[in-house]
């Protein structure tokens, strides 16, 4: 539904939607319309039109919302900020002056100064991974790490450990990816995602489910995935992908965990994140995530707006952890069993066309109230590969509204390896 709703954004302001208010009530929540009318909405439409056409230059998606670049026949490019609900509905819509248009980073000390700039307690680290080594770049005197590397919340970026699990699973013969994989309601989750729309009974093969949780970072499809391979399973991928401390993220909440320790029973997560944050073992923890209410999941979207992360309800890594993450899986595609994992890493490179220089992107990143971050290896045409990391959290989530400039930071380093 993203995709759809984001073409009738663009159909609109290139005047091919001859009354877009009239519309309006089938493509915004009304969440979104309490903040602006249909008129007004289409009155912005109707400013932008004359530009037009506005073409799609750049496209950076999170699943449940995107960053597009839009580039008109003249003037100024916008960055179109378009996020769905649970219901496929418009929640949010905000064009900005696009970061495309800023001046990038022409030095790394540069791009650190940038990232040091940001309100957001920001890392970021460009990591040469070249044969399995792992050596920070270094440039103009300054480390390629910038900000504090101490694990923070990563957002749907666990979801690399969940890929890992699965193709052990494979490789055990416990699953094929062919397997069929059943949507209940006890499995549905909140957007990110598709899936959590499909009648319950639905099912999907292992693979489609582990594209749709890399590639639009499907929750729902992350669930099915991680009931597959049970949680023990899923901890011992923390070992074999390299985290640093498995423990920060044992037991290994679900996507739909999340929502109802974080924004249940009434939005502060009731009971369950009272005895979340009053257990002291592992032990403690699995009988809370035990607990938790089975059936359709009773969480309005519109509860999930605090963040949530600083009562440890989210999944935390270093950039060391992601970066060992992804030459681990890369080591699986290696495999008859991890083979199918090095496309489905590669479906959506968050940062779009890079050019002839890089023949091989893998992706992943992830969000949350108050997280935002992504994960890239990248292989450069002369065989050497990096891995880049960025990763963002703060108590104060606009602090990390302006998407563009974050991950601009990101193409930029992207930029700098590609002169070197």
């Amino acid at each position: 539904m993203l995709g759809e709703q984001a073409q009738w954004v663009l159909d609109s302001i290139n005047g091919e939607v001859d009354d877009p208010a009239s519309e309006s009530s089938g493509r915004l929540s009304p969440v979104l319309l309490e903040q602006i009318s249909a008129a007004d909405l289409a009155a912005v439409f109707a400013q932008l039109a004359p530009q037009g056409p506005w073409v799609p230059t750049a496209v950076q998606d999170a699943g449940d919302s995107a960053l597009i670049t839009i580039r008109p026949a003249s003037g100024d490019a916008l960055d179109m900020q378009i996020a769905v609900d649970a219901d496929g509905l418009i929640a949010g819509l905000l064009f900005s002056a696009s970061a495309a248009d800023r001046v990038p980073a022409a030095s790394w000390s540069e791009l650190e100064d940038a990232v040091e700039g940001f309100a957001a307690d920001t890392t970021l680290t460009v990591t040469d991974v070249t044969d399995g080594a792992a050596d920070r770049v270094a440039a103009a005197g300054a480390g390629s790490a910038v900000g504090d590397t101490s694990a923070k919340p990563s957002g749907s970026m666990f979801k690399l450990y969940v890929l890992g699990a699965v193709a052990h699973a494979v490789a055990d013969g416990e699953l094929t990816w062919d397997t069929p994989l059943t949507v209940t309601d006890d499995l549905k989750s909140l957007p990110s995602g598709e899936l959590q729309n499909v009648p319950s009974g639905t099912t999907v093969t292992v693979q489609e489910a582990a594209e749709q949780m890399i590639a639009i970072s499907d929750n729902t499809a992350t669930d099915m995935l991680m009931a597959a391979v049970g949680p023990d399973a899923l901890e011992q991928s923390l070992v074999d992908l390299g985290h640093h401390d498995p423990a920060l993220n044992t037991p290994m909440p679900t996507t739909r965990a999340l929502f109802q320790l974080g924004w249940g029973e009434g939005g502060d997560g009731g009971q369950a994140r009272v005895a979340w944050n009053a257990a002291t073992t592992t032990a403690e923890k699995r009988a809370v995530l035990g607990a938790l209410p089975a059936g359709l999941l009773d969480v309005p979207v519109s509860a999930v707006t605090t963040p949530v992360w600083q009562d440890g309800l989210d999944w935390f890594t270093t950039p060391d952890d992601l970066a060992a993450a992804h030459l681990a899986l890369q080591e699986l595609t290696k495999t008859d069993a991890g083979a199918p994992i090095r496309d489905i890493l590669a479906a959506n490179n968050g940062l779009g066309d890079l050019g002839d220089e890089w023949t091989y992107v893998a992706f992943k990143a992830g969000s949350s109230i108050g997280v935002l971050g992504g994960s890239w290896y990248l292989e450069r045409a002369d065989g050497r590969a990096f891995v880049i990391t960025i990763q963002g959290a703060t108590a104060q989530p606009g602090e990390l509204g302006d998407q563009a400039t974050f991950f601009g930071q990101v193409a930029d380093a992207v930029a700098l390896l590609a002169d070197e």
